[in-house]
């Protein structure tokens, strides 16, 4: 593929399997309460990381681990007979797989167990190289050479899991690997999804009428995803920050799988996720559409100006009230001024002797909720950033009336869903903007509305945020920064 720079390493695999056949073997272990992952096909709590295909290493490191790891299996293997071309390549990105996502959690999960399927129909529709069967096979022979501990799972008790052992560890480090070594490429067919509802929803099969436009969206994204695999996106962190972050990570994963306190957990910054995909909502291609998968999105914002791009300090630009503005814009009405300032707030903040703008990330958050909500309902149940109440001086229903009494232009919209509708437009144009500084050489990494990039290059971000926002909308953006 072209992201992976082509090469053997220098490590003797004939040097590895003699020292390492001298080591003490592990073998799998029929372990019915594992400490492992979901049971397979039960609801027991995650206690592991499940297997993920696109979780890779680089090379000259993969292929040198490959190698390495491929001897050491041969030697215990009793296959009479030789594998046919295709078996083999297939077998060979299984080993290398496999190997990556135990190094994952080696170096930053904790358990630092991999859950995984031993059900022949266990990938169905996965990658021709991913099948149940061949799965636990791999892990088997792996396991069987050393450089593996695995367990066994049984139905709804526990998955079966696999952890790495001191074995693997010495070989992979003889080989040059590190917690750099590892990488996450997605294949093309995963750059575009689609829900069947809201976040969270099942996702949809792909649909051949839609392949046209959502080929054209996942070359774009595979060229872009390129570019940033060879850039050096770094986080400069105190001790104390990186501990910030991976709380913030854990506390969101909980909330989000509703996990409890000993399921699988970060121990440190995974900042191998660089690919974007595009994420579309109720089973079509107009709401939704925003870019995730980069490790950089899911950074608390208190320490994303903590980004580095290829070592250099980074600044982060922002659309100002970009769903609120395009609304206005899209009836050909200009905006000025701040859409989540409310003189009655400000008054009140200022009585108090609160600073400027202390409610405002409350007042945005209400504001938001009043676009994208579909029935008009859900807006005075949304959850407030944490320290920032109105009550007891003014109810929610107060506040969303200063809201709809500030924006009486747009009202109609509000309890509609038109912010789903206007994510479709603002991912557009994330799209155009990382598209088009990636031809000028300029990494810019995307967060929905705003984008980072070197402090070098903000003017050439700023210019650009605003030539394709005027394009496409014929309206100027108010650009801040962050």
């Amino acid at each position: 593929m072209p992201w992976l720079e082509q090469g053997a390493g220098d490590t003797s695999a004939t040097l590895l399997v003699d020292w390492w056949r001298r080591q003490p073997d592990t073998v799998i272990v029929e372990t019915p309460e594992a400490d492992c992952g979901h049971a397979e096909g039960g609801a027991d709590t995650p206690r592991g990381t499940w297997f993920d295909e696109s979780v890779d290493l680089r090379d000259p490191e993969r292929e040198a681990l490959t190698e390495a790891a491929l001897a050491l299996v041969a030697a215990v293997e009793t296959r009479t007979r030789k594998r046919r071309p295709i078996d083999e390549s297939n077998h060979r990105t299984l080993v290398c797989r496999v190997l990556a996502n135990g190094l994952r959690c080696h170096y930053f999960r904790r358990p630092a167990l991999v859950a995984y399927l031993r059900k022949a129909d266990g990938y169905t529709g996965g990658p021709a190289w991913l099948r149940g069967g061949a799965m636990s096979r791999t892990v088997d022979l792996l396991a069987k050479a050393g450089l593996l501990s695995a367990s066994v799972g049984r139905w709804r008790a526990a998955s079966s899991t696999y952890v790495v052992t001191d074995k693997l560890c010495g070989v992979a480090q003889a080989c040059g690997i590190t917690d750099h070594s590892l990488t996450y490429r997605l294949p093309l067919q995963r750059l575009v999804r689609v829900r069947e509802g809201g976040s969270g929803s099942r996702q949809m099969d792909f649909r051949p009428q839609y392949a046209g436009e959502a080929l054209r969206w996942a070359v774009r994204l595979s060229a872009y995803n390129d570019f940033v695999a060879r850039q050096d996106i770094g986080l400069a962190l105190t001790p104390e920050e990186e501990a910030e972050w991976v709380r913030h990570w854990n506390e969101k994963r909980k909330r989000k799988w509703d996990e409890a306190e000993d399921g699988c957990r970060l121990s440190r910054p995974e900042r191998f996720r660089t690919d974007l995909y595009r994420q579309f909502n109720h089973g079509c291609f107009k709401y939704g559409g925003r870019l995730y998968g980069g490790w950089w999105i899911d950074t608390p914002k208190t320490l994303r100006p903590k980004i580095t791009i290829n070592g250099q300090p980074t600044v982060e630009l922002d659309f100002s009230g970009c769903s609120i503005r395009m609304l206005y814009h899209e009836r050909g009405v200009d905006f000025e001024g701040d859409p989540y300032r409310l003189d009655d707030i400000t008054a009140y903040e200022a009585r108090k002797g609160l600073p400027p703008g202390h409610f405002r990330e409350a007042v945005k958050a209400m504001t938001q909720a009043l676009i994208n909500d579909q029935n008009g309902k859900e807006t005075e149940m949304i959850q407030l950033p944490a320290g920032l109440s109105f009550w007891p001086t003014f109810r929610r229903r107060q506040v969303r009336q200063m809201i709809e009494d500030k924006h009486a232009q747009i009202k109609d919209a509000f309890g509609t869903g038109a912010g789903l509708r206007l994510q479709r437009l603002d991912s557009d144009l994330a799209i155009d903007i990382v598209s088009e500084l990636m031809k000028q050489g300029v990494p810019a990494l995307p967060i929905h509305d705003s984008f980072l990039v070197d402090r070098r290059c903000k003017f050439k971000l700023r210019a650009v945020m605003t030539d394709l926002y005027l394009e496409r909308i014929g309206f100027y953006p108010d650009i801040t920064t962050v």
